[in-house]
């Protein structure tokens, strides 16, 4: 069958091509503008045209297409006019979960794609052949998606659309509740409404692996997990350790060192940790396996090196991945710390405005760049210059990336590290401050 992804350039979507290119599908996609995703996707075979038309419908038998794109987008016009099958990325991905005997979707407002990836490459390293697809690259195995056999398969649930709740999963992991994209949830409340909903679809003969405060009652059997003292399979002592963190495992073996800093990273290790036991894996051979897990695209993903100091990128774009970010920042005790921060969607900016402020006084320097606007208009209310100035003298605005870039080669001295955070395109101003 001819497959069309329309938005074939996102995180999700890339690895849904990759997986049914492997499966033998011809594929092909599109997206806006041309990435390094989609010139990744052309080494592999994949045909990724660039900008949208009513051709790229033509010779599909099946569009798949990404939430970002708009009902109006010229291919979905034209495979309506056509009968074409359109498909929302969660449908496929439910279609190739349902291809596997074992099914684990990994969700939460937070570190679930660190966590999928952490699981996807211990669980090939253990050779237990899993599908995956993770929202950013799997470091160590250079792919975020890959065809497995038909016995396990590994993705990431999107809760922040609700599509989450259309994955069938033998195994649910939920690592946190958290309120984020008000666009879809008026409420805290909602969300966890949303997850119960999800969580009750998982058999009882299945497994439901809960984070702290993940306040629902599945039928499924329940196992918790957490950093500190508590209920389940903890992460004790947790410490910085050089680069990454150490902690001791309530159960299993002495002593745990991640390469990957920050202490929430401990506990999405304890969550992978679980799933894998469930797989049959005893807990010191899964940490085993985890302390080689080399970190997930955009997840603290040290971009380079230049005249003395280090130039990181994360994806932090809610206050508490933010001030996790920063945290795990400082624990690498770097001479100084200068944050560049790029809010995303205006409706972020305007409700967490302060929240953000707060986490970013934390660093030494600040730089603000003007919101990302992924999708819709821009908001003129919605200008990123209030954080900065919520954030004091430490912090200054910059309406573009091109321009904050060469604002951070201007003040870093050897000894910093540059912490780069947002869900924008903020890894090219990462990369634009080592050129």
């Amino acid at each position: 069958m001819s497959i069309h992804l329309v938005g074939v350039g996102g995180a999700g979507m890339s690895g849904i091509a990759r997986v049914l290119a492997q499966r033998g599908q011809a594929v092909t996609g599109c997206d806006r503008e041309a990435t390094r995703l989609t010139k990744a996707l052309m080494t592999e075979g994949i045909a990724c045209a660039v900008g949208h038309s009513a051709e790229h419908a033509e010779t599909a038998e099946r569009l798949i297409v990404s939430g970002a794109i708009a009902d109006d987008a010229p291919e979905l016009v034209r495979a309506r006019a056509l009968g074409l099958p359109i498909q929302h990325r969660a449908e496929a991905l439910a279609d190739i979960l349902r291809e596997h005997a074992a099914r684990v979707v990994v969700t939460g407002a937070h570190g679930k794609t660190t966590t999928s990836a952490m699981l996807a490459a211990a669980a090939v390293e253990l050779g237990l052949d899993p599908t995956f697809v993770v929202g950013g690259d799997v470091r160590q195995l250079g792919t975020n998606g890959r065809g497995g056999s038909d016995q396990i398969a590994i993705v990431e649930g999107d809760e922040s659309d609700r599509s989450v709740r259309q994955l069938p999963a033998t195994i649910g992991v939920i690592l946190n509740v958290d309120f984020d994209h008000l666009d879809h949830y008026d409420s805290v409340e909602d969300v966890v409404a949303l997850l119960g909903e999800w969580a009750a679809t998982v058999p009882t003969d299945g497994l439901m692996v809960l984070g702290d405060g993940v306040a629902i009652a599945p039928a499924a059997e329940v196992a918790r997990f957490g950093v500190g003292p508590g209920e389940g399979l903890r992460a004790l002592d947790a410490v910085a350790d050089g680069d990454g963190i150490a902690f001791r495992p309530s159960r299993g073996p002495e002593r745990v060192r991640l390469t990957v800093p920050g202490v929430h990273n401990a506990g999405n290790a304890c969550a992978a940790a679980l799933v894998l036991e469930r797989f049959g894996v005893s807990l010191e051979e899964a940490f085993a396996a985890l302390e080689r897990f080399e970190g997930a695209g955009r997840r603290f993903e040290v971009v380079g090196r230049a005249f003395g100091y280090t130039v990181v990128d994360d994806y932090a774009h809610h206050p508490t991945e933010l001030a996790a970010a920063i945290a795990a920042a400082r624990g690498r005790e770097p001479k100084r710390l200068i944050v560049l921060f790029q809010p995303h969607m205006p409706w972020r900016t305007i409700a967490f405005g302060e929240q953000f402020a707060e986490a970013l006084k934390a660093a030494d320097r600040v730089i603000v760049v003007e919101t990302y606007v992924a999708r819709g208009a821009p908001d003129p209310g919605a200008s990123a210059r209030r954080i900065a100035q919520l954030v004091g003298s430490k912090a200054v605005f910059i309406a573009t990336g091109g321009a904050a870039a060469r604002e951070i080669q201007g003040i870093a001295r050897s000894g910093d590290l540059i912490l780069c955070c947002g869900a924008g395109p903020v890894d090219q101003i990462a990369r634009a401050v080592l050129n």
